[in-house]
């Protein structure tokens, strides 16, 4: 469950103030007392409450003359559910590409064959890209390669198209919440998506059916929501489909934290409680999550992280092709952490649940 950090304080006997600059890792404390405590919060399950360590004012390394281009090509900073998420991947980018010594620029463009990249993108201005695209196409993979600027996608992997990518593992993080669920005593499982065609939603709906399948139950289409849409028409459409008790399940798998709070107001306007009839677990891990009554357990991904390791592996890859014409493609996949919050509870008779699951 949430707690705040003088709880925190309290159960490892320190001050709150010592807790604090531990959380964000600030001077003031012995490296040996901040390790330890570090340590032991983890244990205990609180390590998403440690600030990200992008953030400590790292000693800057010097990497002359290169420049980085973050490319949207998409309107996601027009949709509320993307825009909330990428900024923390930008900053993390942003502050790696200064502790390399590189300059870092944002480009916006509405690109859906790449005449735009063409016209403001040349070798002479930029050494490497990071690009954002809510899908990948192969018209779009040939005007990023004809740039002949080493470049990865961000969070966007298609298997049908041979570009490098750092993208969530979301087949780990789905897998754990499903896992989390069945441990909880949940075998009638659901899974709520809008149905927009983003190449990570459209992963984690697939990763929900292998995980399932590997916990040995089966998918009940009667509980799963494929096309939901966003906002309140994700609402409105909800509570219309569980007007039928038959189609609720006993607990649910949101695929992101914004989709959830769609769910939570169908499910109340239904007259059903959370955690109590239905839990509910969101995926991404913004701060929303402490919003919501009750707070909702999430899957957390550590986006300035992922900007981080966009920036980082950039610069090995420009490397490479700075010695090399040899094209190498690389995906690389950072797991999602399970943050338990209040909104699962245990099925009430877990022996019941388990003898209706082997019986799936």
């Amino acid at each position: 469950m949430a707690i705040k950090s003088k709880e925190l304080a309290g159960m490892l006997g320190v001050s709150a103030a010592t807790m604090s600059l531990v959380l964000n890792h600030k001077p003031g404390i012995s490296e040996e007392l901040r390790n330890s405590l570090l340590e032991k919060i983890r244990e205990m399950g609180y390590g998403y409450m440690i600030r990200e360590e992008d953030e400590k004012g790292e000693r800057e390394e010097t990497v002359p003359n290169k420049t980085i281009a973050y490319v949207v090509l998409s309107e996601y900073h027009d949709d509320v559910e993307e825009a909330a998420f990428f900024p923390k991947v930008i900053e993390g980018a942003e502050r790696e590409a200064r502790k390399r010594g590189c300059r870092f620029t944002i480009l916006h463009m509405y690109d859906e064959i790449g005449t735009k990249l063409r016209e403001s993108i040349n070798k002479e201005q930029f050494d490497g890209m990071l690009v954002y695209a809510a899908q990948i196409s192969d018209s779009m993979k040939e005007a990023l390669d004809a740039l002949e600027l080493p470049y990865l996608l961000i969070d966007c992997f298609c298997p049908a198209v041979d570009a490098s990518a750092v993208t969530v593992n979301n087949r780990q993080g789905v897998f754990a919440a499903v896992k989390y669920l069945y441990g909880r005593g949940h075998r009638r499982i659901g899974y709520v998506s809008s149905g927009r065609p983003l190449c990570s939603l459209i992963e984690r709906r697939k990763s929900f059916s292998y995980a399932m399948e590997e916990l040995g139950l089966s998918e009940d289409p009667l509980l799963c929501v494929e096309c939901a849409g966003t906002g309140q028409k994700a609402q409105e459409f909800l509570e219309e489909l569980w007007r039928d008790t038959g189609r609720i399940p006993t607990a649910l798998l949101v695929e992101n934290d914004v989709m959830a709070i769609s769910v939570y107001r169908a499910l109340r306007s239904n007259g059903l409680r959370i955690p109590e009839d239905v839990s509910v677990i969101g995926f991404d891990g913004r701060s929303i999550c402490s919003m919501l009554e009750p707070a909702l357990t999430t899957l957390r991904v550590p986006r300035r992280m992922m900007g981080r390791l966009l920036v980082t592996l950039l610069l090995q890859k420009m490397e490479l092709q700075e010695h090399t014409e040899e094209m190498v493609t690389v995906r690389l996949e950072i797991n999602a952490e399970l943050v338990e919050m209040d909104s699962v509870a245990d099925v009430p008779d877990v022996n019941a649940g388990k003898k209706s699951g082997s019986e799936l």
